[in-house]
């Protein structure tokens, strides 16, 4: 089994704050893996997550949170978040250490999506790619970053080959899950957790 791990990006937010909010989600959406079913009526499918497990790194655009590594809720994780945060949350993830995506989110709204590899697990129709290409200027417009240094990221991997970059300065290639590294370094996020991180 691959890689899964999950980021959320707080734009604006300071670390103090992301602790605080993501302890109440916790407290209010979450259930554990073991009691899930009981929990159908959760507006929120977030499972197993622990706010004090969680990595926080604050920065001078925002904080940057590494879920633990227990937690299932994808883009939910965001939704949940942004409700309670001014500003967007962008979640970033890596599946199975086969592909990073993402997910943001505006007071508890999704309002943009990317995945690299649409038609993982199966045939994908046109609308499900057009709805997983991403929108370089929207992310563009919430992170003050320029379109242009970002755009290269959002496109479909069988459009690409293996080994080729997105940016020259990049560390990660096209086909690497790892790549999702070097957007973070882009809207101004390092991966920097500490050690456990």
């Amino acid at each position: 089994m691959g890689e899964f791990l999950q980021v959320a990006i707080m734009q604006g937010g300071k670390e103090e704050e992301a602790r605080s909010i993501v302890r109440t989600v916790a407290e209010k959406y979450c259930c554990t893996l073991y009691d899930s079913h009981a929990e159908s009526a959760r507006k929120y499918d977030i499972t197993d997550l622990y706010a004090e497990e969680c990595k926080y790194k604050e920065s001078p655009n925002g904080v940057s949170i590494l879920m633990n590594n227990e937690c299932m809720g994808y883009g939910d994780i965001a939704g949940a978040i942004s409700e309670m945060f001014s500003n967007a949350v962008l979640l970033l993830y890596i599946y199975d250490g086969d592909y990073w995506a993402y997910e943001l989110y505006h007071h508890g709204e999704k309002i943009d999506q990317f995945d690299p590899w649409p038609d993982y697990f199966g045939g994908a129709s046109e609308e499900l790619i057009q709805e997983l290409k991403g929108n370089a200027e929207l992310i563009a417009k919430y992170f003050s970053v320029d379109k242009a240094e970002i755009e290269k990221y959002l496109v479909r991997w069988a459009d690409k080959k293996h080994g080729e970059k997105a940016y020259e300065d990049d560390e990660f290639e096209y086909w690497s899950d790892w790549q999702m590294l070097d957007f973070m370094r882009k809207l101004g996020y390092s991966y920097e957790f500490g050690e456990e991180g």
